[in-house]
């Protein structure tokens, strides 16, 4: 019996426009209805996430790729950040490499960006400039960093033995965390709180760093448009993100 449902935004919950449909929406609201549980599990942070989470009214949310974990009360009940030193050494081996580009970093005050102009997507209109040839100075949840091959992201992450490393499908773009900073942690942690078994709880997911969650929980369902390593470690693939298939998946499965 599933008790949990644990949702990722981007390519899952969040159709490629970045909006949820009415439909899952009124999928999810029978869920509550019936007492299941909802987790969002994304690697946006909360202001990222914000209209998303209004709309959704998660229990628990997983943010920063599993970095932190926040209940309902808006209490943080898990968060792992790389250490202020750690975290200026990991830019400035980003910087002192010549296959890399742009840099942001999610510290608890603030999102910085090494580009002047806004960031294309409307969620992340608040990063702030930053000139990361100065120290930052600041623990944080994550450091993204636009790398133009896989082989220089495995070598700066070999630097770090703290941190972890993974890249997110489609794009040129790594993320560093704390090596606990993850999803399945995040959602271990949960399990724990709610007195839920990891057995009773379904996962959602379309790429890499959802991939654990996806094999490791009782019902793990990776999207059509998902990765095919996803795809590869659930037990079920639903339809795509576009198409409403994670409530059309959870209507004939779960409710």
């Amino acid at each position: 019996m599933v008790k949990m449902i644990v949702l990722d935004l981007d390519g899952t919950l969040l159709a490629d426009d970045k909006n949820i449909s009415v439909h899952n929406l009124s999928v999810l609201e029978k869920c509550r209805r019936e007492g299941i549980k909802i987790v969002i599990a994304t690697a946006r942070s909360v202001r990222a996430a914000e209209r998303t989470i209004a709309l959704v009214r998660p229990d628990v949310m997983i943010l920063n790729g599993g970095a932190l974990v926040i209940n309902d009360s808006g209490e943080t009940v898990y968060k792992k950040l790389i250490p202020a030193g750690i975290s200026d050494a990991i830019i400035e081996a980003c910087l002192s490499n010549k296959n890399t580009g742009d840099i942001t970093v999610e510290t608890e005050t603030n999102y910085y960006v090494s580009y002047r102009d806004p960031a294309d997507h409307p969620n992340y209109i608040y990063g702030e400039y930053y000139d990361f040839r100065k120290p930052l100075a600041q623990d944080s949840y994550k450091i993204t960093v636009e790398i133009f091959k896989d082989r220089t992201a495995i070598e700066i992450e070999s630097k770090f033995s703290g941190c972890g490393m993974i890249r997110y499908s489609g794009e040129y773009w790594y993320r560093f965390a704390h090596k606990e900073a993850e999803k399945m942690a995040a959602v271990t942690v949960i399990s724990e709180l709610e007195k839920i078994t990891i057995d009773e709880i379904a996962a959602f997911g379309d790429d890499y760093n959802d991939i654990e969650m996806i094999r490791k929980c009782g019902t793990g369902i990776a999207m059509e448009n998902g990765i095919a390593e996803i795809k590869q470690a659930a037990k079920y693939v639903c339809g795509n993100n576009n198409e409403d298939g994670i409530g059309k998946w959870i209507e004939v499965n779960i409710l």
